[in-house]
């Protein structure tokens, strides 16, 4: 198990705001704390190397932030993406339904349907 998986369960969801200051105004700009917080995610997920195990990427899929990040959304998906490098997903193994499972697990809406939308794409291209 990378540190880098660890340190991002033991984190969490990330907390939202990123884009729009965090406070309670439109102009507010987000705590320390939780600017410390973005860093630290973003450091994990940068160092994670890929591709990630099945049991990494069911931790991953738990942690993903819930607004956007500036792009540190997109690192996050190219990893939990990663396990399935080595995976058939023609249908015929069960392979398919099992990362589809997975990825009906993500805490993220908003990262649940980029998943389920890469996905489609992928299987219309190579199906």
């Amino acid at each position: 198990m990378q540190d880098a998986v660890l340190k991002i369960q033991k984190l969490g969801v990330p907390p939202e705001g990123f884009e729009g200051g965090g406070g309670s105004g439109d102009d507010a700009f987000p705590s320390d704390e939780t600017l410390d917080l973005w860093d630290e995610y973003q450091d994990a997920v940068v160092t994670i190397s890929q591709p990630v195990t099945w049991e990494e990427a069911e931790i991953l899929i738990k942690c993903c932030p819930t607004d956007r990040m500036a792009g540190v959304e997109w690192s996050l998906l190219h990893c939990i993406e990663s396990c399935i490098s080595n995976l058939d997903l023609s249908g015929r193994s069960g392979e398919l339904e099992k990362y589809r499972s997975l990825i009906k697990k993500c805490n993220s809406d908003m990262m649940k349907e980029m998943l389920l939308e890469r996905l489609e794409s992928y299987l219309s291209k190579h199906n």
